[in-house]
């Protein structure tokens, strides 16, 4: 595109009616107005005033050229409001891509509470379990990744550290026992929420803190870790589920831990994003408010069986840290109080 500065100019030689009104009133020298409209007039062809040292004047097609000007002045003129609009309060739309389970359990719920802090912002969920890469047009995406995670080169902030619990029906377990190792687990009936093709392998942590790679063959497998979820609880298996996806259920006699004496490794709730620089108040903002909610102080349980209740023991056993807060109607909520999770 041409310079358009030199239509700026033009434009306001027209409005003050002249070479010295308009470098009077953008501040440049009168010479270098009237060399930059010169330049303007040879690149089009045409001649857009009619001067002299006593005569000015603008041609027919100058008026018509300023006309547009105008209008391009105007936009421009908007376009620069609109910027400082945004960068001075949060609104406009969010980008933002999450796995399902998450985007269903815990930003869906602190969703309403957000939009009434900020009713100007638009938010646009992609719920999704594929692996998404943050050029695909999103503002955010929340991941969950093993500790120590790889440095993908993106800025992230942690959203909460959990651990993955096996959970099956208390009346599943009636019918098939409780195992009481790995291997136990494996010749059971179990469902896969990871891959669908396989290998489908299990890690756990074992009393001396050595990794156990499980492997079993799921009577059930899924990509789908909300379908899972309530599989698990129709006794159809034994899965793998996040902690706080289910300690409602297991606080409710639904599901129940299975080698409570058994630990998994640590994961990470972490929401990333390209850079800070040039950032929208409306994505800070929704940074800052989902980061608010998180509980960072470390849970102990130790789980008591076989009914399956919780309480608070040494760390010898399970540990985790929940997203959320969880309210005392088991139900995940933004209220501003950080409460520690009771399975009781």
């Amino acid at each position: 595109m041409k310079d358009i500065n030199e239509l700026f100019i033009f434009a306001q030689v027209v409005e003050h009616k002249g070479f010295t009104g308009a470098a009077r009133a953008l501040g440049i020298a009168r010479s270098s107005i009237c060399r930059r409209v010169s330049h303007l007039e040879g690149r089009l062809g045409v001649r857009l005033l009619q001067r002299s040292t006593r005569h000015f004047a603008v041609t027919e097609l100058g008026m018509e050229l300023h006309g547009h000007c105008v209008k391009m002045i105007a936009e421009a003129r908007a376009a620069y409001d609109k910027a400082a609009c945004a960068r001075s309060r949060p609104s406009g739309l969010i980008r933002l891509s999450c796995p399902s389970i998450l985007a269903q359990q815990i930003v869906g719920p602190l969703i309403p509470r957000f939009k009434e802090m900020n009713p100007e912002v638009r938010i646009a969920i992609e719920a999704t379990d594929r692996q998404v890469a943050i050029e695909e047009n999103f503002d955010l995406s929340i991941r969950i990744r093993q500790l120590p995670s790889e440095d993908s080169g993106m800025i992230m902030r942690s959203l909460g550290i959990f651990q993955l619990v096996l959970v099956a029906s208390p009346e599943f377990l009636g019918r098939h026992g409780r195992p009481r190792s790995p291997t136990d687990v494996s010749l059971m009936p179990t469902i896969s929420c990871d891959t669908l093709q396989g290998p489908h392998v299990w890690k756990l942590i074992g009393g001396d803190q050595q990794e156990i790679q499980m492997r079993y063959e799921p009577v059930l497998a899924t990509d789908d870790m909300i379908f899972a979820h309530q599989s698990a609880i129709q006794g159809q298996g034994i899965t793998q589920l996040p902690l706080p996806a289910c300690v409602n259920e297991i606080r409710e006699g639904l599901l129940e831990i299975v080698l409570p004496d058994f630990q998994s490794p640590l994961y990470q709730v972490q929401i990333v994003f390209p850079s800070r620089r040039g950032m929208l108040p409306a994505v800070r903002s929704f940074i800052d408010f989902l980061s608010a909610q998180c509980v960072r102080e470390v849970t102990t349980w130790h789980q008591r069986r076989p009914s399956g209740q919780w309480q608070r023991e040494s760390p010898r056993f399970l540990t985790a840290r929940p997203l959320l807060e969880q309210p005392a109607t088991g139900v995940h909520a933004a209220n501003g109080v950080k409460r520690q999770v009771q399975v009781a």
